[in-house]
């Protein structure tokens, strides 16, 4: 019989729009020095199928499952502070074109809580998602003015 801790079925949905191009945005998640520049750092990523990557200084880290250049990255995904026994979560990105930018849409599967599901909803927007926005809209306007 499995534990309650063995049950991973907390999902997250979420889409985002930034202002910038698709290579930009996804620069921007796969590349440690810019994901240094906007707050996911100290980070270490091998942009590659098998790659491993750590966010945080290593408080979440995992192994890139599919990468395709610049529209779509999945990856494991697990904090330092779960259970041993808990599954590493799956996150899967897709890039696409919106009416005033770069549509991203995130599907974080495999959650072994209710209670990291929701920590890890309002986690995406404050320290990952909106801050990317930020830094790339910010950069993007430069770039314009």
């Amino acid at each position: 019989m499995l534990s309650a801790s063995h049950l991973q079925v907390e999902e997250i949905y979420l889409t985002e729009t930034i202002r910038a191009s698709i290579p930009e945005v996804f620069r921007a998640m796969v590349t440690a020095k810019i994901v240094d520049d906007w707050g996911g750092g100290p980070a270490r990523i091998q942009a590659r199928v098998n790659g491993k990557y750590s966010l945080w200084d290593g408080d979440m880290h995992g192994i890139i499952k599919e990468i395709e250049y610049p529209r779509h990255l999945v990856y494991t995904l697990r904090e330092e502070s779960w259970d041993p026994s808990c599954l590493d979560s799956l996150v899967s990105w897709e890039l696409g074109e919106g009416e005033f930018g770069t549509q991203i849409s995130l599907h974080h599967s495999g959650l072994p809580t209710r209670k990291i599901r929701e920590m890890h909803l309002e986690g995406w927007g404050e320290y990952y998602l909106g801050p990317l926005k930020a830094f790339l809209e910010r950069v993007a306007y430069r770039r314009i003015k």
